[in-house]
Order: C-alpha cells, then structure tokens, then sequence
C-alpha cells in the first residue's frame, strides 16, 4: 500500500506543491536580501552621520581618541566624510590606510543594481572594504555622507537573513504543500482511486452490478465524469447481456434449424404435389405456398449464417418490383378490409437485387406497419412506392398509424427493441436493415409523428457495389 501511494498521483502532487512553493520563495528571496543590503547600508549612512554630529558639536570639532574610536565602532564604519556644495570635510577617520574594493552610490541605486550588488556581496563572503555614498535623513538632499566600511559585517547580517529565510521557506512549503495535498486528494485523488477501482472491478466482471461506478452530487468535472462513466457501465453490460442472450438464440437455434428444414422439406414435397392438381384454385393458392416454403427453407439453410452477423452474398437478378410487392400483400393479415394496402409501384420499375432478400426486408417493414395500424381503432393504410432516383432505387413505405415514440426512435434498429409492444421479438427492423445493407444500401427513417411513419429504402443498382458489412446493435 506504501509503495502505491508512492507511485501514486498524491505523491508527485506533494512533491511537485513542495518544489513550486520553494521556486516560488527564491523569487522573493531574490528582491528581498538586496532590500535587506539596502537597510544595513542605510543604518550605517544614519549612524555615521550621527557620529558626525557629535564631532562638529564639539568646540573646536575635536574629540578624544577614546570617543574616536567609540564612535566609529559604534557606526560600524573605517572613516566618515561629509560632503556639502564646494566642501568636503573628513570627520572621522581610522589611523589604518585601507584600500577601497568597490564604491556604491545608494542615491543612484536600481532594483536590478541593487540585486547585483547583493550577489557581489555574497560571492566575496565579505572580505572586502567597501565605500558608500548616500543622504542622511533630516540632511538637505546636496549634503551627502561617505563611509567606508569592511563587508564583513554585512556578509554575516546577509547569511543570517537567508538562513532565516531558508527555514520560513521550508516550512511555508511542507505547510503549503499539506494543504494543497489535503484538498486535492479530497476533491480529485479519492474519486479518481474510486472511479478507477470500479474500472479495475468491472474489467473483472463487467456483468457485476455491484462494479458501477456510485455517482456523488458533484457538478464539477469530476460529478460529470463519474455520471458518464456509470452510463458507459450500464450499456456495456446491457450490450453483454444482449449479446448473452443472442448467444443463447443462436444455440437454441443451431438445435431447431436440422429439424425444422427436415419439417419444411416435407412440407414442400407436398405443396409440390399440391401444385400438380388440376383445379385452379387449388393452384391458385398453392403457387403462393410453395414460394412460402421455398423461402423458408432458404432462411434455415442461411440463419446460422444471419446469427453471426455475416450474411451470405446476394444473388443479384434484375426483376420486376411491383410483383413483388404484390408477393409480400399476400403474405400479409389484412384480409378483414380494415387495412387499405396501396401498391404504388410503377410495373415497369425494375430493381437489381437478391429476391428473397428484398422479399425479407420488404415484408418485416410492412408487417410492422401492419401491426402498428391494428393497434388504433379504425384501421388505416399501408402505402409502398418506388421511383429512380440516379443509380439507386429508393423504395417508400408508409403507414397512417399512430407514429413510433421516441424512447423507441433510440433503438429502433436495435435488436430485440420490441417498439412499444407486447408482441414480437424486435428483430424486424434490424433483420431489414442488415438485409438493405447486404445490398450496399440503407434504411432510414424519413418521418414519424401522429399522422403515420415513412421509412425510405435505398438500394444501389450497380452489381459492384461496395457492400456494407452488417453491424452488430
């Protein structure tokens, strides 16, 4: 656990407020000890100018060696000098020569001069003598007091100050540092070690509802992201679940599809057999039959196929559309009259495509229509119209039914999405689509409201066409 918080984004946070703070603090340290070299030569200038006081007091501007020395120590200073307009004027003195090593000029003094000189004085660890010039308070601004003075004692005041400065500079920076710590790993470490836990979790066990991701009542980034990641978790595992459940359709499925085609194979030696009779209306009715069971016999062959996503290829033929329109009107229960079924396709519009896979498509989006219609009182109509439009056939089919809701429009070629009803399995308008786009083409909802539904199928003409693989929902 020590070693993960080590690693962990609370430590380089600490770290990183502890080196900005002392970054922070060498920006002051910097103007602040060359305002602190100021100050000491400014006391030493007053000082200095006090002492020069105390001699010119005097009656004949002498005084005893003992009160010389007294107040040049006092001062802090080698020799004093007053300078006035035309005269200058050696106050006190030291019986030592000594040799100047840099003069200042504190009236001329600039905050990038006087930060330069504060480094001068602590690379030279306070070995030199120094003079400095500078105005005494109380004096008219043309009287100017000049000393000199060893550095030495400015050196070690200078050293003390940094020293004091470095301490307040690591403390300000470890408190600093704690606090930001704190409050960051409140507001953002501990949701993010949550959040992150619960990724770690439902890669674990994505079915496992206890993995959510808990929502707070934040309404920062962090709330925003929290809420997001919990509806990424729900649909993933709404998506596996799904999945699961396709799983089991296509075993139960795999087990059904040997013994229904033995099933229909039967029934199609008999509608064979059926067709072969000589009363008319026999044949009538068992030409449509037979076609029926041909289909179907074709789906069980192709469903293991559709079930995987992968559709076989389309045999494409060139045939009339109207007739099969007319294929797909027989098939449907709309003989109690309460439907009115509107074929509106020109006999002569012609479409190139598999036939029973537009049979398939055609005949799931009229059926929804169909049931739709008979969930309203009074019935309605189902209207199917073609035209050309460049290389495409755009086939329309509408009802006047009461519309699809649009919790329902979200999913609405999403498998198993039931639209609202009790009844089906969801599967046709998905089935439609994967069919469409087998053909490179597409189906899209036009119009929806409370007068009726349009959908609008688009079906490309040329047999090269750049097929688009069926997606999984």
């Amino acid at each position: 656990m020590l070693s993960r918080a080590a690693r962990g984004l609370s430590a380089r946070l600490l770290v990183l407020t502890i080196l900005f703070v002392l970054l922070g603090e060498v920006f002051i340290y910097v103007p602040s000890i060359a305002r602190h070299r100021l100050v000491f030569l400014e006391e030493r200038v007053d000082a200095a100018r006090i002492a020069a006081l105390a001699v010119e007091a005097s009656p004949d501007g002498m005084v005893t060696e003992e009160l010389r020395l007294a107040l040049l120590d006092r001062a802090g200073v080698s020799a004093i000098s007053i300078k006035r307009p035309g005269t200058r004027l050696l106050v006190l003195s030291d019986d030592m020569p000594v040799t100047i090593d840099a003069t200042f000029d504190l009236r001329e003094a600039t905050p990038m001069g006087l930060i330069g000189h504060a480094a001068d004085a602590l690379q030279n660890g306070g070995e030199r003598t120094i003079r400095v010039m500078g105005n005494a308070p109380g004096d008219p601004s043309d009287t100017v007091v000049d000393i000199v003075l060893p550095e030495a004692p400015l050196f070690a005041s200078m050293l003390d100050y940094s020293g004091r400065i470095l301490w307040l500079s690591i403390i300000l920076a470890f408190v600093v540092a704690g606090l930001v710590y704190l409050s960051l790993h409140w507001l953002m470490v501990l949701p993010l070690g949550r959040m992150t836990d619960s990724l770690v979790s439902f890669r674990r066990a994505p079915e496992d509802a206890a993995a959510t991701v808990r929502v707070s009542g934040r309404r920062d980034e962090i709330g925003l992201a929290q809420r997001e990641l919990q509806v990424m978790q729900r649909r993933v595992r709404g998506a596996l679940r799904q999945r699961a459940r396709l799983a089991a359709v296509g075993a139960g499925v795999a087990k059904i599809n040997h013994d229904l085609r033995n099933m229909l194979a039967t029934a199609a030696v008999l509608t064979d057999r059926l067709a072969m009779a000589r009363d008319p209306e026999v044949q009538k009715l068992a030409l449509p039959l037979v076609a029926a069971i041909d289909r179907a016999i074709t789906l069980c062959t192709h469903t293991l196929s559709f079930a995987t996503g992968r559709l076989p290829a389309p045999r494409r033929a060139s045939f009339a559309l109207a007739p099969l329109v007319d294929e797909v009107q027989a098939a449907l229960p709309i003989d109690d009259g309460s439907i009115d079924w509107r074929n509106e396709v020109p006999p002569e519009l012609s479409v190139t495509a598999d036939r029973d896979q537009l049979y398939r498509a055609i005949s799931n989006l009229t059926q929804n229509a169909v049931q739709a219609l008979a969930c309203q009182d009074g019935g309605g109509t189902v209207r199917v119209g073609a035209w050309r439009d460049a290389d495409d056939t755009v086939v329309e089919i509408a009802d006047t039914g009461p519309g699809i809701s649009a919790p329902v429009r979200e999913k609405l070629f999403e498998a198993f999405s039931d639209g609202g009803r009790d009844e089906g399995t969801g599967l046709g308008l998905a089935i439609a689509r994967d069919l469409v786009r087998n053909h490179g083409g597409d189906i899209s909802l036009e119009r929806t409201d409370s007068t009726g539904t349009v959908f609008m199928l688009r079906l490309p003409d040329t047999p090269d066409q750049e097929v688009v693989e069926p997606q999984d929902e």
